[in-house]
């Protein structure tokens, strides 16, 4: 059986406010393949690339866009990344 990840993010109310326009989407491709909004990036980069958006806006909320062909270890790696950086 599938996994569900049921993720409620929070209404943003500040969009518009910096370059992230309010929201960041994490993609992560079959291949397992990072990008944040639309540009690919290397697993290494993530951490610092998460930590910057939080000192921008610490109320940017975080998309990760993913589906039943991602890598669980990389949807994964993601998430907690988010969660070091003080990101929902």
């Amino acid at each position: 059986s599938a996994a569900t990840l049921n993720l409620t993010l929070p209404r943003v109310e500040t969009a518009g406010k910096n370059e992230f326009r309010g929201a960041l989407t994490v993609g992560i491709n079959a291949d397992g393949v990072i990008s944040l909004n639309g540009v690919a990036i290397s697993d290494a980069q993530l951490p610092a690339a998460l930590r910057e958006v939080r000192q921008a806006d610490k109320d940017t909320p975080v998309l990760i866009r993913a589906d039943e062909t991602t890598p669980l270890k990389k949807l994964a790696y993601v998430m907690d990344s988010c969660r070091k950086a003080g990101l929902n």
